[in-house]
């Protein structure tokens, strides 16, 4: 592959990563769900929140006019200390007093935010509260308790100083008095010096008493407001449809994450790829899903049905597969206990003899034979041989208007692993009876014991049948590895939907896509639909014979 083929993968990458999470539709749903109804508490426990806000323009208080450097007052100003003084507990403990509340401050200033917009003297108090009222009269209450603290600051202020210059001035008052006596009683130079030094002191006096009037005559106004807090008319909270829809969202993206770590955790199979990759081989065929009360015996028997058509489509495929046309035996095998495994196996031997073959179904579970009880079976012929099963009696199965096939019936027997590797098998398998017969075996699940294995070395082929909502990743390693090992060579897999509906569990792992890959993982093929074949011309009376073709002759006699 060329480098150029590499970006054309990336879509069908991230197709396939979405399929994966799409398959656990419960987690998602679940968690879309979950998500909805924490919303919904969180708006019903929680309550709504209203938020009234208070505007004051901070004014500028000072015992001087002007500072040293000619700087205004106005300009001295720290917005960000008067910030800090709104939230401090001081003024808190002021509100919560012209509230008449016992709660302490710290608790009251909780609720509080104070915040000061760029390039501007405006403090902004917003407070939150559970009704409008309550949260009008807090933002009032620190509004007013922060102006009232300020003004106090500033009078407690200009108090201090105009008792300080009132310290100082009250020497120099007392000593004009004694100034004044002594001018009244002296004469000549003597009075001139003493008016003279009282000329100066009057000056000093009256410079003390004009700074005190100043800063008696100053405004302590610390601010004015400019926006009264009343109560606002919608809650600031989130309402309910919000909440619902971040619970929702917040939910979905828990279930995305859930359906991920649930993909990358699941040990069985999720698609065709899963299996094709797993495996090492392609998929034959997907059997539909089957309905109640259907007959192991599908094909020529039961009508028209899906699954009947997709057994046709799989013998298709094998007539036409180079690897295994004409070589004789073919192995039908499940990793573990599948039912599945027997009607594939019974319906592909009814599928060859409908092309015209001679097929022979070999039913080789020597634990727990049951099969000839299952199908409709007669008389067939046989050369029975004292001891051994492989050349024992076979049966007629009558394959309704497809003709018929025979089968060898399984028979218990001590030791099943020595019977299956035994000569007399081995020629069953490798030496027909006929030149036209052709073998299909069914056994045991491989990874149950090892009798599959003890066929799977002398068959021509094997195919595996797979549980679409069961078979595990490890299964299908296990089955390839022992299979090679062995000898064998794994022509393909068969996958079966069941014969249920969805259940539960189902719903909550999601269901396997039908989206073939290519031999790569990430590459995705396109699965061609089965190909329809024509069907035979109408049986005449009496019983069907049996077809003479070869396994790989022209399928034009196959049924639609």
């Amino acid at each position: 592959m060329s480098v150029f083929d590499e970006p054309a993968e990336e879509p069908d990458q991230i197709r396939d990563q979405l399929r994966q999470l799409l398959r656990y539709r419960a987690l998602l749903v679940l968690g879309l769900v979950l998500g909805m109804l924490g919303g919904a508490a969180v708006s019903l426990l929680g309550g709504s929140t209203y938020t009234a806000t208070g505007e004051v323009v901070v004014h500028a208080i000072s015992t001087a006019p002007f500072e040293a450097g000619g700087v205004s007052v106005d300009k001295q100003i720290s917005m960000g200390t008067e910030r800090q003084i709104a939230q401090s507990a001081s003024v808190a403990a002021g509100a919560a007093k012209a509230l008449k509340l016992d709660a302490d401050p710290a608790t009251l200033q909780r609720d509080l935010r104070v915040s000061n917009p760029p390039e501007t003297q405006t403090l902004m108090f917003e407070y939150s509260a559970d009704s409008a009222d309550q949260a009008s009269a807090r933002v009032n209450a620190f509004v007013h308790a922060y102006l009232d603290y300020r003004q106090d600051a500033a009078t407690q202020r200009i108090d201090k100083t105009v008792s300080k210059l009132g310290e100082e001035l009250k020497p120099l008052q007392e000593q004009r008095k004694v100034l004044d006596r002594r001018i009244a009683g002296a004469s000549g130079s003597g009075r001139a010096t003493d008016e003279s030094e009282r000329s100066n002191l009057v000056s000093e006096i009256a410079d003390l008493q004009g700074r005190i009037s100043s800063l008696k005559s100053l405004d302590t106004t610390p601010g004015d407001i400019v926006r009264k807090g009343d109560p606002p008319a919608f809650p600031s909270s989130p309402g309910l449809v919000v909440l619902l829809l971040a619970g929702a969202v917040i939910g979905l993206v828990l279930g995305i994450l859930a359906a991920w770590v649930r993909s990358v955790l699941e040990p069985r199979v999720r698609s065709v790829a899963d299996v094709q990759d797993n495996l090492r081989a392609p998929v034959l065929g997907i059997l539909p899903r089957r309905q109640g009360g259907t007959e192991l015996l599908e094909v020529g028997r039961s009508g028209r049905g899906n699954r009947a058509e997709a057994y046709r489509t799989i013998a298709f495929r094998l007539v036409h597969d180079q690897r295994f046309a004409g070589r004789g035996s073919l192995l039908i095998v499940a990793p573990r206990e599948n039912a599945d495994a027997v009607s594939v196996a019974v319906n592909l031997a009814g599928a060859f003899a409908e092309i015209g073959n001679d097929i022979l179904l070999v039913e080789a579970d020597l634990r727990t034979p049951r099969l000839a009880q299952r199908l409709p079976v007669h008389p067939g012929h046989g050369r029975p041989v004292p001891g051994s099963w492989a050349d024992g009696e076979r049966l007629a199965v009558d394959a309704g208007v497809d003709g018929r096939f025979d089968l060898l019936p399984g028979r218990e027997v001590p030791n099943p692993a020595r019977t299956l590797s035994s000569p007399q098998f081995a020629r069953l398998l490798n030496t027909p009876s006929g030149p036209n017969e052709n073998v299909v075996v069914i056994t045991g699940p491989l990874l149950s014991h090892a009798d599959g294995l003890a066929v799977a070395k002398q068959a021509a082929g094997v195919v595996v049948v797979c549980d679409m909502n069961e078979v595990r990743r490890d299964d299908l390693d296990r089955v390839w590895e022992l299979i090679t090992t062995a000898g064998g060579h794994i022509l393909g897999a068969v996958l079966d939907k069941g014969g249920h509906g969805p259940s539960l569990r189902r719903l909550a792992d999601g269901g396997p896509t039908h989206r073939k890959h290519g031999r790569s993982r990430g590459r995705a093929a396109v699965v061609a639909p089965p190909p329809q074949l024509p069907g035979p011309p109408p049986p005449a009376a009496g019983p069907a014979p049996v077809g003479r073709g070869p396994l790989d002759a022209d399928t034009t006699s196959l049924r639609r």
